[in-house]
């Protein structure tokens, strides 16, 4: 039997090792790396990780899940999580195990030693203010669900918290931390929509929310020519998506596949490309349009020869 395919007669340690949490806070993304650095040299093993996650203390566990993949030698894992609650908000805590989950290896199979806590901390990003909400100057679509919080330095007392002057239902996390959420969110206005928090004694913070409107499919996308030397590509943009200060009008490029070109159109309805001059009759138009949340494309297949 080839030696990588041999039956292991015990289970090994293979506890999860050099566990480490990078942040991006834009994103509330834990991106998690880690090893097995008990695996001998060239093994490979498929293993299921439990991962756990806790907020504000390491008994308050919020998150479980398992991911399952085949292991090398000296591999390095990842696995990202991304986090309801802005990471400013609270501290979290991450640690995980594993199992051996091949066939190789017989029953029973036992889950390694849970690693060491590891504290993922981003409430030094208060810097010297008293008070602060987050996520700051947040760039959402309509209709999605966000959730801001309230920090302060001091204990916090009777909080109130508006959404555009709407008071809203208020949860406090810990003595210096409140949040609250706003599911369906609406688009109000370009400028934004304004968050305002505030406590006795007199200390208050806000925000504001940018709320795009859902980039649309564009509609009715057709080229025609007049000349066989212009193709006029024209189509319906739908609404726009362009907010003051935060996200300018979504921009639209043109690709054809035949010949691998693309163009950068510079108005939102249309677009004229310049016939090839070597005898292409088939254009495979692929049309994009892309703002800072999302990308929508449409497909078209344009014959020169074959005009209505």
């Amino acid at each position: 039997m080839h030696p990588a395919f041999s039956v292991l007669s015990e289970p090994l340690p293979l506890t999860p090792e050099s566990l480490d949490v990078s942040i991006n806070s834009a994103q509330r993304c834990l991106h998690l790396q880690w090893r097995v650095h008990s695996l001998a040299y060239h093994q490979e093993l498929k293993m299921v990780f439990q991962i756990e996650i806790s907020r504000i203390n390491t008994s308050n566990v919020i998150w479980v899940d398992y991911y399952s993949t085949t292991v090398k030698w000296n591999q390095v894992l990842h696995w990202s999580w991304e986090s309801e609650l802005p990471l400013e908000c609270a501290t979290h805590f991450v640690r995980i195990r594993s199992r051996v989950d091949d066939a190789r290896v017989p029953e029973p199979r036992f889950w390694s030693n849970w690693s060491s806590w590891k504290e993922v901390n981003e409430q030094n990003s208060l810097g010297h203010k008293a008070s602060s909400v987050f996520p700051v100057d947040k760039l959402v679509e309509e209709g999605s669900n966000v959730t801001i919080c309230y920090i302060s330095r001091s204990h916090q007392n009777n909080v109130s918290c508006y959404l555009d002057g709407v008071r809203m239902h208020v949860e406090q996390l810990d003595p210096n931390v409140s949040a609250f959420h706003v599911n369906n969110v609406a688009f109000v206005r370009e400028t934004g929509t304004n968050i305002f928090c505030e406590m006795d004694p007199k200390d208050d913070a806000g925000t504001v929310l940018f709320v795009s409107k859902v980039l649309e499919e564009p509609k009715d996308f057709s080229c025609e020519t007049q000349d066989f030397k212009t193709l006029h590509c024209t189509w319906d943009p739908g609404s726009d998506t362009s907010l003051v200060r935060k996200q300018p009008y979504q921009s639209y490029t043109l690709f054809e596949s035949f010949s691998g070109e693309k163009r950068l159109c510079e108005h939102k309805n249309w677009c004229d490309w310049q016939i090839a001059q070597d005898s292409q009759e088939m254009y495979n138009f692929t049309l994009v349009a892309e703002n800072y949340l999302r990308k929508r494309s449409v497909n078209i297949l344009f014959n020169l020869t074959h005009r209505d």
